[in-house]
């Protein structure tokens, strides 16, 4: 018997997780967020984690910026609304929807890379992923309006 490779079982299981949102043309992962959105996240609480794991040297800190998006003082204009690089269909953030917001896409573990057309690039930030508390501090900003 010939077992699949763990390439095509993980691109089945993306596969399986991503569905196409028919009324808007957005493509979103269907997977649960398997975290509890922290309702009492705030604007000041996201900008730490963003400082921390995405506004640095390489990444997100200056301008171009990867994906041409710069976490500087203006970080929240310039994501909320503000349509995918990678992603056009899908914002970076959806204020109010964390599903069909590209960043949480980003953050999740496993990566989704549904509705890519520029390359999807790979899950951020590299190497060490926001901690689950964090993910629910994100989650619960954007579920709370993204503001």
């Amino acid at each position: 018997m010939k077992w699949p490779s763990l390439t095509s079982l993980a691109l089945t299981l993306c596969a399986m997780a991503c569905s196409s949102e028919a009324s808007t043309g957005a493509t979103t992962c269907s997977a649960p967020l398997e975290v509890a959105p922290n309702p009492k996240a705030t604007a000041a609480d996201v900008q730490r984690i963003l400082a921390r794991s995405c506004a640095l040297g390489g990444c997100h800190l200056s301008a171009p910026g990867a994906g041409d998006l710069v976490l500087d003082g203006g970080w929240i204009a310039a994501m909320v609304g503000v349509p995918s690089k990678q992603n056009p269909a899908m914002p970076l953030v959806t204020a109010g929807d964390p599903r069909r917001s590209w960043l949480v896409t980003k953050l999740r573990r496993p990566f989704c890379s549904a509705g890519c057309t520029q390359g999807c690039g790979g899950p951020m930030p590299p190497g060490e992923p926001v901690t689950p508390a964090e993910l629910a501090i994100i989650v619960g900003w954007i579920e709370g309006g993204a503001r």
